[in-house]
């Protein structure tokens, strides 16, 4: 595969060498049988503008990165108008009839002068670099003396001080002089050309050694060298390569051919040698899908395959994985080994359904779990129930035995609003007893609905009720229990016995202060605590209050 490839590269170089021979040739034979305008001038700048557009078209499909192929193309192409306007200039305009369209295109030669100099810097300064570099903004300011150089020159038939031609005789290049604005002209062109050459001196060392890839710097410095001696006036440089024009033109070709070469311009040429060679088992194909070039590693696929391969990648039955993608003019299909990835979903796919059965099973422990926790403490929250209204479910009990071996309607009458209120009572606690393992705090409303509701059945039972309220913020819920357990003891005392009660809830710097007044007819003075007190009045009515810490 090397030894094509390098047969390649020596017959592009026999033929662009073959060519160079035929175009001095021309120069020759013309300078020396024909010193006027023939055809073999316009034979050789064909030729010289053949080679610069083949290698400008040749660049721009080989090089990789996007600012350097456009400076490589305007590079080809500054040479390619140098060559031009020079062919013009000496083959197909007379001296004698047209001095003035003689004059702007040797000004004109003046833009491929300077600019490749440029171009050829920023160049230099993109070897080595990623293919999405772009030059720092501030090398734009290059463009600025490089565009007013070139103004002074193309405007010096308004000024000469480019170039100074002598009074009363035709303005032409066979006889001028210098002028001061000049040798900034060439010194800008040799310091672009000088700046050129350090930085490709730099780009072009071998990482980690001090060895330097010498290839490009052998045509620039026959640049330097030529420049030198061709201003020299030495008559054999003259003889050999008299034409600057395209020698120049040659030269920078070459270095930045040589560039490309040795791998400091990136370059995308001999990819199928590379795809043959590659390891990996590619294959590109036409739109048709068939194939066009593949890797050695490359193994047989059917036309079904790649098609289905372009929607989604495609499990083969002998663990290879088929991949395409659509590209320029056709198809990439690569195929790739899964079959240990494939072995180990498998395992993790076993895993899995394990993982599931336990998870199953976890779940229905948790649930049963939850449902054990949410019985226990049903079962202890019924305890508890049990515990603080056992005293309330038995008198309801002894009610309803006494309800149902009752013979008269008032008897009845009168068991059934005491049920009533009991009952109001035990779903009110009840109430309190969830509550109050939920959060120890209660709204003043709920304090309110609970008294409320036993009142309005005590009203059923022909007692007059009232309640009064001073608190405006939470209340503890233990503490709302304990004065509705108050309130309970005092009522189930007096059912039957008054006709009248009040309750008046308050808070005082001790705490919470319930006191109740009724007309009760029963005996309390046995209640007396620490914190409960038992008045009665002149008039036969108790004021029973109660007070928490």
């Amino acid at each position: 595969m090397l030894k094509k490839l390098d047969k390649s590269k020596i017959y592009i170089v026999a033929v662009v060498s073959l060519l160079i021979i035929v175009a001095a040739m021309c120069r020759h034979i013309d300078r020396v049988y024909y010193p006027d305008k023939s055809i073999l001038g316009l034979l050789r700048t064909v030729i010289y503008l053949g080679l610069f557009a083949a290698w400008g078209i040749s660049v721009k499909n080989r090089i990789i990165q996007p600012q350097v192929r456009r400076y490589l193309v305007i590079i080809a192409s500054l040479m390619f108008f140098w060559i031009l306007i020079r062919g013009i200039k000496f083959h197909l305009v007379d001296i004698v009839l047209y001095p003035h369209i003689i004059r702007a295109l040797w000004y004109l030669y003046y833009l491929p002068m300077l600019f490749i100099p440029l171009m050829v810097l920023f160049t230099a300064l993109q070897l080595g670099k990623p293919e999405n570099y772009r030059l720092p903004r501030k090398t734009l300011l290059l463009y600025i003396p490089t565009i007013i150089l070139l103004c002074f020159v193309l405007t010096n038939d308004l000024h000469q001080l480019v170039f100074d031609f002598p009074e009363n005789s035709v303005w032409t290049d066979k006889e001028y002089s210098y002028g001061f604005v000049y040798w900034p002209v060439v010194c800008w062109e040799f310091l672009c050309s000088c700046a050129a050459l350090v930085v490709m001196l730099f780009k072009c060392r071998v990482p980690y050694s001090r060895r330097i890839m010498w290839l490009p710097f052998l045509p620039l410095a026959t640049i330097f060298i030529y420049g030198f001696m061709y201003i020299m006036d030495v008559y054999w440089v003259w003889l050999i390569a008299g034409d600057m024009t395209v020698t120049f033109c040659l030269l920078i070709a070459a270095t930045l051919e040589c560039c490309i070469q040795c791998g400091l311009i990136q370059s995308n040429s001999h990819y199928d040698e590379l795809l043959k060679s590659c390891t990996l088992s590619v294959q590109l194909t036409d739109t048709d899908y068939n194939p066009l070039l593949k890797s050695h590693a490359a193994k047989a696929i059917s036309s079904l395959e790649m098609r289905q391969a372009e929607a989604e990648p495609l499990i083969l039955a002998d663990g290879y994985r088929l991949s395409g993608s659509a590209i320029n003019g056709g198809h990439v299909l690569w195929l790739e080994d899964v079959s240990e990835l494939l072995a180990v979903l498998d395992e993790l796919r076993e895993i899995q359904d394990e993982l599931e059965d336990k998870n199953s099973i976890l779940a229905a422990e948790y649930t049963l779990k939850v449902r054990k926790t949410h019985i226990e403490e049903q079962d202890r929250l019924f305890d508890i129930i049990q515990q603080e209204t056992a005293g309330q479910i038995d008198l309801l009990a002894q009610l309803i035995e006494e309800f149902e071996s009752s013979e008269t309607e008032d008897e009845r009458q009168s068991l059934l609003g005491k049920m009533t209120v009991i009952g109001a009572y035990l779903k009110r606690r009840n109430n309190l007893i969830f509550l109050a393992d939920k959060k120890p705090m209660l709204s003043v409303r709920e304090l309110m609905l609970t008294f409320g509701e036993s009142m309005d059945n005590l009203e059923l039972c022909g007692v007059d009720c009232g309640l009064l309220n001073k608190l405006d913020d939470t209340v503890e819920t233990a503490a709302v229990a304990a004065m509705y357990d108050f309130f309970e003891m005092i009522v189930e005392r007096s059912l039957g016995v008054m006709s009248a009660l009040t309750v008046a809830i308050d808070r005082s710097d001790d705490g919470l202060i319930i006191t109740v007044n009724t007309d009760s007819s029963a005996d309390f003075s046995d209640v007396v605590t620490a914190n409960v007190n038992a008045v009665r009045d002149d008039d036969g009515e108790w004021q029973l209050t109660m007070c928490l810490n």
